[in-house]
Order: C-alpha cells, then sequence, then structure tokens
C-alpha cells in the first residue's frame, strides 16, 4: 500500500522525492501505532478516526512532538486516506480529521547588520592552497544563491551545470515552474568556482573531500557548509538554508517590493504563506514608532 501511494504521489501529485520521503516516514510512523492495535496501513478500511485521534494525542502528549509536526502528520493521513477513497478502498472520510490549532510561526532571518557580516568574513579568508580557494569559491557561490534569489535547499542542490544561466527556469516544490534572476557578481562567482575545478560532474556543486570528491554536494553537506561559515562569521544562533530563503524574502520587504512578487520570486502557490514575513518587519516597526519625538 505505501508503494502504491508513494508512486501516485510521484507520478500523480508530481511531487518531489523529498516531500514522498516526509509522507511515508510519517505513514510508517502511523503504521507502527497500528500494529500497537493490531491492525496495519494495508487494512485501510478498518482505519478509523478515533485511530487517527489516539495517534496524535499520543504523539503530542508522550512524544512531546509541537503542533507544526502533528499537523503534518494529519495532513499526510489525510492525504493518504483520500488516496484510498480513490483506489475504491471504503474509507473513512477524510474530511472529518481535525488540524491542531497552532500558534503563529515565527520566521528567522539574518539582519541587515548580520548578512554584512556573512559576507564580510568571506573577504577576510586567506586561501593557503587551490583547495582551499575551490572550497571558499563554493561556499560563496552557495551563500550568494540561497541569499539573493531565495532558492529552496532541494533546489539549490539539484542544480546542473547547463542549467545556469542570468535568467533561468527553475522546477520548484510541487512541480511549479518558476523564473529566477541570476546577478552578474554572483554568476562571476559560479563561472570562477566552475574554473578552479577539474571534474566532469553535471552537478553544479560537488563535495571536495576525500571521502567523496566530486560526488554531488548532498543537502546535509550544504547544511554544514552554512553553519560552519555562518559561525566562523560570529553570527549568534543557528544559521541554516531555509534562514538565508527567509533572509532573501524580508530584505525584498524591506526594499519595498509588492507582496505579488515576491509571492511570484519564491514559488509560493498562495499569497498568505508570503505575507508571513511581514511579521519578520514588526521589530523595526516598533523601532520606528519609537523613535518619536516625544514632548
Amino acid at each position: 500500500m505505501l508503494k502504491k501511494f508513494s508512486d501516485w504521489l510521484k507520478y500523480n501529485r508530481s511531487c518531489s522525492d523529498c516531500t514522498i520521503r516526509n509522507y511515508t516516514l510519517g505513514l510508517r510512523l502511523f503504521n507502527e501505532y497500528l500494529k500497537s492495535l493490531s491492525l496495519s496501513i494495508e487494512e485501510c478500511e478498518s482505519i478509523k478516526i478515533r485511530h487517527i485521534d489516539q495517534f496524535i494525542y499520543e504523539q503530542r502528549f508522550f512524544r512531546k512532538k509541537n503542533e507544526r509536526t502533528v499537523n503534518n502528520y494529519l495532513a499526510w493521513l489525510k492525504l493518504f486516506l483520500r488516496f484510498c477513497l480513490i483506489q475504491w478502498y471504503n474509507v473513512e472520510n477524510y474530511n472529518k480529521i481535525m488540524y491542531v490549532k497552532e500558534h503563529k510561526k515565527k520566521i528567522e532571518a539574518l539582519s541587515e547588520e548580520e548578512c554584512i557580516k556573512l559576507f564580510e568574513y568571506f573577504k577576510s579568508v586567506k586561501c593557503k592552497n587551490e583547495t582551499e580557494e575551490l572550497i571558499k569559491t563554493r561556499n560563496l557561490a552557495i551563500v550568494s544563491l540561497f541569499m539573493y534569489t531565495g532558492l529552496r535547499l532541494s533546489e539549490l542542490s539539484n542544480l546542473k551545470i547547463k542549467e545556469i544561466w542570468e535568467d533561468m527556469q527553475l522546477i520548484g516544490k510541487g512541480g511549479k515552474e518558476r523564473y529566477i534572476s541570476i546577478h552578474p557578481d554572483d554568476l562571476r562567482i559560479i563561472k570562477l568556482y566552475l574554473f578552479l575545478r577539474k571534474d566532469n560532474s553535471e552537478w553544479l556543486f560537488v563535495s571536495h573531500s576525500r571521502s567523496c570528491k566530486n560526488r554531488k554536494l548532498s543537502n546535509v553537506g550544504i547544511e554544514n557548509v552554512i553553519k560552519e561559515w555562518s559561525r566562523k562569521a560570529w553570527i549568534i544562533g543557528r544559521v541554516f538554508p531555509h534562514k538565508l530563503r527567509h533572509t532573501f524574502a524580508t530584505n525584498l520587504l524591506r526594499s519595498n517590493a509588492p507582496l505579488p512578487h515576491i509571492q511570484q520570486l519564491l514559488g509560493h502557490n498562495n499569497i498568505s504563506t508570503t505575507q508571513i514575513y511581514l511579521t519578520v518587519l514588526n521589530s523595526e516597526i516598533k523601532k520606528t514608532q519609537n523613535s518619536i519625538t516625544r514632548f
């Protein structure tokens, strides 16, 4: 059943491998719970709403999962039941599943000062040999693309050399197409990185460590690049790829870019998703209010 569901997500819903992996992992977790009740995912017609409610209760109050996580589980279960219904199984009405109320999501982004610190650090790094110069140039290209194009982690890691143009079409989350522009300065960094490389890999970003040299740089590898360089730049707090995507969006807002334009650049289906970035500017709005002269 899980294999059929995975194939359906891939071929009927055009979901990415990462999305499919997350959905199936969540369902396997639910399947483990069902086994304790002498049931399984394969017996989808025996799954009742009360089983889902009990599973979510266990995840929230015994496994200490937050509201966002359990709502992800619920979304996956709803979609699975919908799939079962399409396959003519007599399953429970998935519309009866109710989401847990979430607290407002807090968006994390770098401040303007932190952005300056990050790039100033890159300028200050002195390289001892060609390999260090190669890695530095690659890492600068990675950070620049996150900061100035708003790419998702999976989108950046899957870039191929042949796809890189000043104006390029990108197939993003859910198979959605969007256009992004790469600034000439960032293109020069990418071209320098490619010039320094001595391999024939089709991937834009590859590993230069001895253990997996010239292999495609993994998502974890990219996350480690961001983590290491932000730490060396003395940026307080955890920095991760999606935080740089958030920074891209909030910097556009600071520049008074219209929300519909930001929505298109980020590849959001709904503008309400884009509007959550407005909360990041609340502290700046408060500063503006507090700067008024008092009499």
